[in-house]
């Protein structure tokens, strides 16, 4: 301890120490009010939030049950279609292949093009 700090200590010695009256207390409980305040909205928020996501899921999953059916028979039937071009041998007239394959994977591209934007847009959402 320097001499400074002792003589700083003998001189402020008989100093009352000021009075709380309560203040420290007063101010802890309005923290501490405060704070459970914040959990219990953080709370209802995450509530609201379950909920509004099992609204959405049983919205999402009522329209997989109307329209899945048809989507998946739809991609069959293409995939099918595109595995009789690509499965035939070769034929004399190129065009009636071209026109296939055309054929089928015209919504093949644009079910990729479509999966690929959203990959893109989810991207550029993290960003």
């Amino acid at each position: 301890m320097s001499d400074f700090d002792a003589l700083l200590k003998r001189s402020f010695a008989e100093a009352h120490e000021p009075a709380d009256d309560g203040f420290t207390v007063t101010v802890t409980h309005r923290v501490a009010k405060r704070e459970k305040a914040v959990q219990a909205r953080f709370g209802m928020q995450m509530a609201g939030l379950g909920i509004g996501l099992a609204a959405v899921s049983y919205g999402l999953y009522a329209l997989a049950s109307v329209f899945g059916p048809e989507l998946a028979a739809t991609a069959g039937l293409e995939l099918a279609r595109v595995h009789g071009a690509m499965s035939g041998g070769p034929s004399v007239s190129v065009g009636g292949v071209l026109q296939s394959l055309g054929a089928g994977l015209t919504q093949v591209l644009l079910v990729a093009g479509a999966m690929t934007a959203g990959v893109v847009a989810f991207r550029n959402a993290q960003d």
